[in-house]
């Protein structure tokens, strides 16, 4: 067997080349869904494969290989080494690195990789008597890749988000198949609403075809019949702020950029936070927004060093990061008013002082 000679390059750079590499079968993949089905699954699996490569390559190089402990960096620089498989890659992302991942992602990973086993090693009956089950799983895989990569994974990936959201862009144009299959699932929809079950558009295909699993106070879970995505809907945040350039009102919380929809001025966090900080003045003006105000808290999800979590539409919501539903209550240590687990807040510390906190009940041991 011939040797495949490659030029010497940092991790960085191999880590970039696997994401390329993995970014060009997505582009594959989603330029070949409506015509080439087939081919377009083998393609966003094999993309799947590498993106989970890539992020153990972030840990080390030799996590890719199937053996780590016989890692030879000039052999894996050559190309002569066996790699992992997905499951083996979940399982040292979780064992070694600490990640938990959405049980309905990898199953539906899994499911994919069924597929694709048939297609390249044997031969898929699916495909010759127009199923379109597989082309539906195709989509499911697509949104929890995408999902993974600009939410959980995001710190690794961040510089190639741009791209992941050009690829959404095209993604959400290729509905034909999701569109046919919500025709023939029309009398099951009306069976569900028919059992009193509440029906409403799905965050992923579009369509008016998730099932409400289970109601919070900050949302509620989903099941889509059309795309099979089950995950929690956060609940729609709907007070209205001006925009700065146009003066005309907008939901901020509602929006999927950080533009205008009326002049397409950008609408930045920072500002948002100021915006829903004068609605505050406006109802309370004895109130100042500073530190320790009782209308504006720090936010234990994303911890940034000011204050950015405001009262709306009967929920704490962080302004920056968006996430909602905690109590906000005030740290007995430290006194800031900070969101998170109010038990926990209460018997130890907050985000913003538990460090602190601990270093002193271990010196009081020393």
């Amino acid at each position: 067997m011939a040797k495949i000679k490659q030029k010497k390059q940092s991790s960085d750079e191999w880590f970039d080349a696997v994401v390329t590499n993995g970014l060009s079968f997505l582009h594959s993949s989603v330029e070949r869904l409506e015509n080439d089905a087939k081919f377009a699954i083998i393609d966003l699996y094999t993309a799947i494969e590498l993106f989970f490569k890539a992020r153990l390559m972030k840990e080390h190089w030799a996590l890719i290989l199937t053996k780590p402990d016989e890692a030879n960096k000039v052999k894996f620089e050559n190309g002569d080494f066996q790699s992992v498989y997905l499951k083996q890659a979940v399982n040292r992302l979780e064992k070694i690195c600490g990640e938990e991942f959405d049980n309905a992602a990898i199953e539906n990973f899994n499911a994919l990789n069924g597929h694709r086993n048939q297609l390249v090693h044997f031969a898929h009956t699916d495909f010759f008597h127009g199923n379109s089950s597989v082309v539906i799983e195709h989509w499911a895989s697509w949104y929890y890749l995408h999902n993974l990569l600009t939410e959980q994974w995001r710190p690794y990936f961040e510089s190639y988000e741009d791209k992941f959201q050009q690829l959404q862009r095209k993604v959400n144009k290729n509905k034909g198949y999701l569109s046919a299959k919500f025709e023939a699932l029309k009398c099951q929809i009306e069976i569900e609403r028919k059992k009193g079950n509440e029906i409403e558009e799905c965050p992923s295909c579009k369509l008016e075809s998730a099932v409400i699993t289970k109601t919070y106070n900050w949302g509620h879970d989903i099941e889509c019949l059309v795309c099979d995505v089950k995950k929690l809907k956060l609940k729609d945040i709907r007070t209205e702020i001006k925009c700065d350039s146009c003066k005309k009102s907008m939901e901020y919380f509602m929006l999927t950029d950080e533009f205008c929809p009326h002049c397409s001025a950008e609408i930045t966090p920072e500002y948002a936070l100021e915006q829903y900080s004068y609605l505050y003045e406006k109802e309370d003006p004895d109130c100042l927004i500073q530190d320790g105000c009782d209308y504006i808290a720090y936010c234990h999800t994303c911890g940034d060093k000011k204050p950015s979590v405001v009262y709306v539409d009967g929920l704490w919501v962080c302004v920056f990061c968006e996430d909602r539903g905690w109590t906000a209550t005030h740290c007995n240590h430290c006194d800031s008013f900070v969101t998170g687990d109010v038990q926990r807040v209460e018997d130890f510390a907050c985000h913003r002082c538990e460090d602190e906190v601990r270093d002193d009940i271990l010196a009081g041991f020393n």
